[in-house]
């Protein structure tokens, strides 16, 4: 179970790091996760059907994956030279954080299980689970504050 450890570890990691080095806004990336896990959620089912008739051929969990991953990644990269400094970054790293927990929940029982490694038995998994709400909870107030609070600078007329 230490692989699986590492790899929700990792996965958490992830969105604070990218945040930190490209300076990326964590309450859109935040955000943008939350809208892929509605997607995977919600129409995975008709899109599968969809690709299907194109004679494409792909699991639901690759499909799931790709619906939360993809608006959060292009957020990120989109978001980026959205310099945070001072109290602003640690806001903003402390909703990447959030946001690293949300995509460990909402990508780890999309992640090949087999008998041998299963990331949803580790008890690392287990404890994130009991906090999910909290973690929720507080990724969107913080999402929320910093978009309405961030200060963001008019852009300069040329």
């Amino acid at each position: 179970m230490l692989m699986a450890d590492i790899i929700l570890a990792a996965i958490i990691l992830v969105p604070p790091l990218l945040t930190y080095f490209l300076k990326s806004s964590a309450a859109l990336s935040f955000l943008a996760l939350c809208a892929g896990f509605v997607l995977s959620t919600s129409v995975v089912g008709d899109l599968k059907h969809l690709l299907s008739q194109t004679n494409l051929s792909v699991t639901n969990q690759t499909l799931g994956l790709a619906l939360i991953i993809t608006p959060f990644l292009l957020t990120i990269l989109f978001t980026r030279k959205h310099s945070s400094k001072g109290l602003g970054l640690i806001f903003q790293l402390a909703t990447a954080l959030c946001a690293g927990g949300l995509l460990a929940l909402s990508i780890g029982p999309l992640m090949g299980s087999s008998p041998s490694f299963d990331i949803t038995q580790s008890q690392f998994w287990t404890d994130l689970n009991k906090i999910q709400a909290g973690l929720i909870g507080a990724g969107t107030i913080l999402s929320l504050l910093v978009i309405w609070f961030g200060g963001h600078k008019p852009h300069k007329k040329h």
